[in-house]
């Protein structure tokens, strides 16, 4: 005989693995959307991190993918949470032309060995992996990969095979971006895609010999462009000419107008950027949210977002998005 206790936690359990089933079943829309608007577009851009490097957002740190024709083609950057929103977004890595990296902070960069990890079970031709060049405490991005996957001393030798070692990982095809160049470098990609890089300011913040080699870059497939300016101050005017006529720039906006520091663009300065390079639309990501306690939380986007986005409207009169994670812009 079953008792009244029995029967209760019978139903409790019921109801619980019913409203679970009920959350993943109203979830399953949204990602089928994300994934079927940037699928069957000739040209798009996706957002897979809109964040920056706290916990508890509900945003993955930085990280996007360019589509053509219903491929993942390009991803820039690969910040924490990036793994998970690529195969949300229906990615392939056997897809990919490139993986760029912007710079070597850990909200940029930390899940490339997720990434790569059984890498060799879906792609047998190498992976072509772009980067800045050493400076201050970073090294250059050859080094980089050695120090994560060298089959002797690296943190994940079983991924040697990605540095041409025995061991897993799709070999990498490593390109170094020479960020003190003055000029911008091409690099030679398959599938028409043509890919721009050139150096941008950054800095990290209470890190002696702070000098952070950053990369800016440009995607350009047929007769239209996307540029994603990486992270930076804005004081070098290059980057409006680097920029220029784009039809999308992915501006990172990582803090408000209230920030005092050289590291990051403040709001008005990603406006006028933006209007100064005439580009056909702008969206803003790398929005940082600080957590509960942090000292001067206003210093940062996403304590401030509504104000921020007010200001850039400011300067830019062009059509402007702000980032969530799995968001697709279409290319026009």
């Amino acid at each position: 005989m079953v008792d009244d206790g029995t029967r209760w936690k019978a139903g409790v359990t019921a109801v619980r693995y019913a409203c679970q089933a009920l959350l993943v079943l109203l979830a399953l829309p949204a990602w089928g959307a994300a994934q079927a608007i940037c699928s069957d577009a000739p040209l798009a851009v996706q957002v897979l991190g809109s964040g920056g490097p706290f916990a508890g957002s509900r945003r993955a740190s930085s990280s996007y993918l360019v589509w053509a024709e219903g491929r993942a083609i390009a991803l820039i950057d690969v910040g924490g949470g990036s793994f998970l929103r690529f195969g949300e977004a229906g990615a392939s890595l056997d897809d990919l032309s490139v993986v760029a990296i912007s710079h070597l902070h850990p909200d940029h960069v930390s899940d490339l060995p997720g990434l790569l990890w059984l890498s060799d079970s879906v792609r047998e031709r190498p992976l072509v992996l772009v980067g800045p060049s050493a400076g201050g405490v970073f090294p250059d991005i050859a080094t980089f990969a050695r120090r994560l996957f060298d089959g002797t001393d690296g943190a994940f030798p079983i991924l040697s095979g990605s540095v041409g070692g025995p061991g897993r990982g799709v070999l990498l095809d490593v390109r170094e971006i020479d960020v003190t160049r003055s000029t911008s470098t091409v690099i030679d990609l398959e599938s028409g895609l043509e890919l721009w890089a050139i150096g941008v300011p950054h800095a990290s913040i209470g890190v002696a010999n702070a000098t952070t080699p950053s990369v800016a870059y440009r995607l350009r497939l047929g007769d239209r462009s996307v540029v994603f300016s990486s992270d930076q101050n804005g004081s070098d005017e290059r980057f409006v000419s680097f920029a220029a006529d784009a039809d999308v720039l992915v501006m990172h906006m990582a803090v408000s107008e209230r920030n005092v520091g050289e590291v990051h663009a403040r709001p008005s300065v990603v406006g006028r950027i933006a209007q100064d390079a005439n580009v056909r639309r702008l969206v803003l990501s790398h929005l940082i949210e600080p957590p509960e306690g942090l000292p001067e939380p206003d210093r940062f986007s996403g304590s401030r977002l509504e104000e921020s986005v007010a200001l850039v409207e400011a300067a830019f009169t062009g059509p402007l998005d702000v980032a969530t994670d799995l968001l697709c812009i279409r290319v026009r």
